[in-house]
């Protein structure tokens, strides 16, 4: 058995972003694009980029930075953005496992070995 929970950061009671959009902001800043980003998460370009806009206006600062141009275009994520995508994809890893080992130490004698 396994314990599984979900995070979120949220601003002024709106959700900024969770697990999901982390890594598809994290998605975009490896392969330098927004339709490969969506494409991997098999959601159309439309929806990641209206994901996108969404979590820059609730955090209050710009995260993706794009430029247009076909094959010299591309996206990549802010300094800013970058730092807070993998800062809350660390947390949100931390936070799983310190859940899990709680999870672990509470329920140990309820497994079968």
């Amino acid at each position: 058995m396994e314990i599984k929970a979900k995070f979120w950061i949220e601003n002024k009671g709106e959700v900024v972003m969770g697990g999901g959009k982390t890594a598809l902001l994290l998605a975009v800043d490896r392969l330098g694009s927004i339709q490969q980003a969506a494409e991997e998460f098999a959601m159309s370009y439309r929806h990641a980029w209206g994901a996108i806009k969404k979590i820059e206006q609730r955090a209050g600062f710009k995260i993706v930075d794009t430029k247009p141009g076909g094959r010299d275009g591309g996206a990549r994520l802010t300094p800013k953005g970058k730092d807070f995508a993998t800062g809350a994809d660390a947390l949100f890893q931390d936070l799983q496992a310190a859940i899990g080992r709680r999870f672990q130490e509470r329920f140990r004698n309820h497994f079968s070995k």
